[in-house]
This record gives C-alpha cells, sequence and structure tokens, in this order.
C-alpha cells in the first residue's frame, strides 16, 4: 500500500505526522509527503523520508492555489498512491481536489480543528463551515482529533454520518515521562536556557509565535503576578514562522519589554528537547484562541506530569478537566488566567495532585499508540495483504 501525506509546511510533517509515519512505515507500507519547500523538508529528507517539495500556500489565492493542485495532480498521478491522507486547511482542500482529479482510492481527511468555530465570527463561521462542506463531497473520510467536531459535522450537516470518526491525537508516553529526567542534565538545562538561579517557580507555554496562541495574554497575567511572585519566571517556547500570516515576534518582545519582565521571561525559540524544557516547569499553560483539535502541547505536558491552565475552547476543554487535573478559563482574559495561576502557584499540593491525573489520564486516553491502531483500522489494513 502506498500512501501520501500532503500539509502546508514541513513544520506539520515534522511535529505532527512523524510518529504515525514512521508506524506505517514500520509495517512495511510506502509512505510520502507532500508539502512546501523549506529547510524542515531537507531535514526530513535527510532522515531518510521521502517528500515531494510543492509550494501550498497558507491563503486563498486563485492563482497560487490551482497551480498547488496542478502539481499535487501530476504528482498522484505519477506516483498511483492508494491513499491521500490530507492535513491543514487550505492543503486538505487542494489536495482532496487533486485526489478526486486523478481518480484516488480513498481520500482521508485529519481535521486537527475544523477551521470554524465557537469563537469565528458569524462570517468566517459560514464562509469556513461551506468550505468543508463542499470539500467533504470529494472526501471518503473525515477524522477528526475531538469529538466536539464529531458533534458540530453532524449539527451542520457537514457530511453523512458514516462519512466521519474520532481519530483522537496522542504522545509517545514512554518518551514523555517525568521518570527518564536526569536531575544533572536538567541542571544544565536550566543553566543553558538562562532561567536564573532566583527563579523559584517556573510557568511554561509552547506554540508558534502567533497572536492568537495568546501568548500576549500570558505576558499581561505575569505582571499581575510578579509583585506576589517576584522570582516567577516564564518560558515561551516556539517560534515565529515565515509564511505565518499573522507574525508576532517583534509585538511580543515589545510586551515583555514594556511590562518590564526582560528578566522574568525567555523565549526559546523551538526546541527538540521538549520532554527535558517540560520538566523544568512548575504548569504548563495554553491560552490560546484560535481553531485547536486537541493541541498536542497540552498532552505532552499532561505526559510530563504537569497541571495545566488553559482556555475554554474545543479541544483544550476535552483534554483538561477543570479541577482536575488543570483549570479552564475564559480565553483573551488575562485577569482570570492570572487568577487561575496564582491558585496554583500558591499551592504545591494541589499541582502535585493536578499532575498526577495529568498522567493518568493520558495514559488512559491518549497513547499515540491508540491513535495507530484507529488509523490502522481507517486504512483498512486488515482487508490489505501487507507488502
Amino acid at each position: 500500500m502506498k500512501i501520501l501525506h500532503i500539509c502546508a509546511i514541513g513544520g506539520t510533517a515534522n511535529i505532527l505526522l512523524k510518529p504515525q509515519i514512521d508506524y506505517f512505515l514500520s509495517q512495511k507500507l510506502e509512505v510520502e509527503i507532500a508539502c512546501s519547500p523549506g529547510s524542515e523538508v531537507e531535514a526530513l529528507r535527510k532522515q531518510g523520508y521521502i517528500v515531494h517539495p510543492i509550494q501550498i500556500d497558507r491563503r486563498i489565492s486563485l492563482f497560487s492555489n490551482l497551480r498547488s493542485i496542478y502539481q499535487l495532480t501530476k504528482l498522484i498521478k505519477k506516483q498511483q498512491y492508494d491513499i491521500v491522507h490530507v492535513h491543514t486547511p487550505i492543503a486538505s482542500v487542494l489536495g482532496r481536489i487533486a485526489a478526486k482529479i486523478t481518480g484516488v482510492k480513498q481520500i482521508i481527511y485529519t481535521a486537527h480543528g475544523f477551521p470554524f468555530h465557537d469563537l469565528s465570527s458569524p462570517k468566517e463561521y459560514f464562509f469556513y463551515s461551506n468550505i468543508e462542506k463542499y470539500a467533504a463531497l470529494v472526501t471518503d473520510l473525515i477524522l477528526t482529533q475531538n469529538y466536539e467536531d464529531i458533534t458540530t459535522a453532524k449539527k451542520l450537516g457537514l457530511c453523512p454520518p458514516e462519512k466521519i470518526a474520532y481519530l483522537g491525537n496522542g504522545v509517545d508516553i514512554e518518551r514523555f515521562h517525568k521518570q527518564r529526567l536526569n536531575s544533572e542534565h536538567q541542571t544544565q538545562l536550566r543553566k543553558s536556557i538562562g532561567i536564573p538561579d532566583s527563579a523559584d517557580l517556573i510557568i511554561g507555554t509552547i506554540g508558534r509565535l502567533t497572536y492568537k496562541k495568546g501568548s500576549g495574554y500570558l505576558i499581561e497575567a505575569t505582571a499581575k503576578l510578579l509583585p506576589d511572585f517576584p522570582n516567577l519566571h516564564v518560558l515561551i517556547i516556539g517560534a515565529e514562522l515565515a509564511t505565518d500570516p499573522e507574525p508576532f515576534q517583534v509585538e511580543i518582545m515589545e510586551k515583555i519589554h514594556n511590562f518590564g519582565l526582560d528578566k522574568n521571561v525567555t523565549l526559546t525559540g523551538n526546541r527538540s528537547d521538549i520532554p527535558e524544557i517540560l520538566g523544568l516547569l512548575d504548569i504548563f499553560t495554553l491560552p490560546t484562541f484560535t481553531h485547536e483539535g486537541l493541541p498536542r502541547s497540552i498532552l505532552e505536558a499532561m505526559s510530563m506530569s504537569l497541571p495545566i491552565v488553559t482556555t475554554d475552547i474545543r479541544g483544550c476543554r476535552e483534554a483538561v478537566v477543570d479541577g482536575k487535573n488543570g483549570l479552564i478559563v475564559p480565553p483573551k482574559n488575562s485577569d482570570e488566567l492570572a487568577s487561575a495561576l496564582r491558585k496554583l502557584l500558591s499551592n504545591a499540593g494541589l499541582r502535585v495532585a493536578y499532575g498526577k491525573n495529568s498522567r493518568e489520564i493520558v495514559e488512559a486516553n491518549y497513547n499515540e499508540e491508540f491513535v495507530f491502531k484507529r488509523l490502522a483500522k481507517h486504512y483498512k489494513l486488515s482487508e490489505v495483504a501487507l507488502p
């Protein structure tokens, strides 16, 4: 069986898709990737992955989008894939059109959070929900990362009920395990990042440096917390993408400086040692208000036995049970975010209890092995003789 994953950027393949790609490669399937060219594509190629560089813009642009469809059609026709599996909003639509044109046997779409949600404007909700509805006509199966999107799809009549199923999201619970940490290495890591020796409580967040991930609200909340916790330190893990339609790095650096938090906040940029960095934290927060599916960053933090503070949006409110493994606050509200963080910063026992529950929830529901098995079933591997 030959499978093509289509996404807009190499980062999606490298961070989100690589575990499942590795799994199916280990099952002797042929798995390839098509996405926009860039440094991450070259890195994937050096690791032995087959990646076809095709420019896929992350915005609606008629000429560029038609060119992407044409190039994807040529690739699919030449390689004769059995399954085309698409990801991310624009790439998923263009990829499905190309796959349909070429007569691919099975077209699968993983919705990493539908691009419309309860915080969308009525205009955005109408526009994107209708795009999803039309794209569903050329889709054999839609997989969601959360149960809420299934409910929404059925309510809107997005597609026939048999066309949509739950995939979920998961992490490597062995790699993301607190017991793997080495105390000496953690001490060195803390120094190399530049966390002051005086810092006694550390909050962290992971995500692209974009406005909608909510890191600006975290900076505002930190300023409110500092009088009570003068040795508090915040790690913002992630970087700005050159293709991001909402660049935010300059703005957040100005915000940090204007609040006088230069010594209390560290921007780490992209990191490959996420388990170890999470091991430095006392609390993980994701104050996002964008279209999340089921945030991998939250699951990774939960797997590392951390308490979570996040926002009341789709996906986040599915992984985090308010009052059990974390606290849920309204989005775009630095006062409520500060209040929730203050509650956990003030109570070490509560942090430990929530962190323990986080790990138990991940082990029961979000082991990446569960995702692989569901995906194998959706690929109908039981009906296909593996090479």
